[in-house]
């Protein structure tokens, strides 16, 4: 299984593949894109999904705690469970790591909070008919997650080659959407890939860039450890 992975993981590399719509030599893998993670990583496999609650939540939720656009997230904290704590860290990781102006064409863009976060974790009504939701997004060229629910999830899915995946909570919709970046080796969107870089240099332990941003961050937490 293992030599399975690597070749995958090779063949996907050798050909250059960007966007999760351009695979089609493996298709299987849009059904378990953490399989193949987890052979070819162990070491990191778990991290996110064992150590986000116990080990990182409280730091990202005092870190935004000075952002006023986080605020509004953040208001009646000490009432929330554990579980709609760990909801609230994830969704205010485009808070505390903006994205960077880009260029597009000849103009320069600067990406909105409301549109980083709909690039990270797009949030939609308890009752979404998901047919007609997944028919009016058409083929994404990268994987993204789609939770239902005000700021508290009531169902999670990773939106993958236009296909919902449904997760059972949304901490395990971001492990599992991350893991498919890994796996197809598909650029971060640019809206968003502050977050995604943060997670897989600071959370996952994998190499990687990092953005200004997610260097104060990590300085932050491995402060805040001590």
């Amino acid at each position: 299984m293992k030599e399975t992975a690597i070749h995958r993981a090779k063949w996907i590399r050798d050909n250059g593949t960007k966007a999760v719509m351009e695979i089609v030599k493996y298709p299987r893998l849009l059904d378990t894109p953490g399989m193949d993670f987890s052979i070819l990583n162990p070491d990191s496999a778990s991290k996110l999904t064992e150590n986000w609650v116990p080990v990182f939540k409280d730091m990202i939720l005092q870190f935004a705690s000075r952002e006023k656009q986080a605020l509004h997230l953040l208001s009646n904290l000490e009432t929330m469970s554990a579980d709609h704590q760990s909801d609230i860290a994830l969704l205010v990781l485009p808070v505390v790591l903006p994205t960077s102006a880009y260029k597009i064409g000849r103009k320069m863009f600067r990406p909105t909070f409301i549109e980083t976060r709909k690039a990270f974790i797009d949030i939609q009504p308890i009752g979404t008919n998901m047919a007609e939701y997944l028919r009016s997004k058409g083929t994404i060229e990268f994987p993204y997650v789609l939770m239902l629910g005000d700021n508290q999830c009531f169902q999670a899915f990773v939106i993958l080659n236009g296909e919902a995946l449904e997760q059972e909570t949304l901490l395990a919709a971001v492990d599992v959407c991350f893991k498919a970046f890994y796996v197809f080796d598909i650029i971060y969107p640019k809206q968003c890939s502050p977050v995604w870089q943060f997670l897989q240099t600071v959370v996952f332990g994998l190499l990687g860039d990092e953005t200004p941003s997610i260097r104060i961050l990590r300085v932050f937490i491995s402060a805040a450890k001590q």
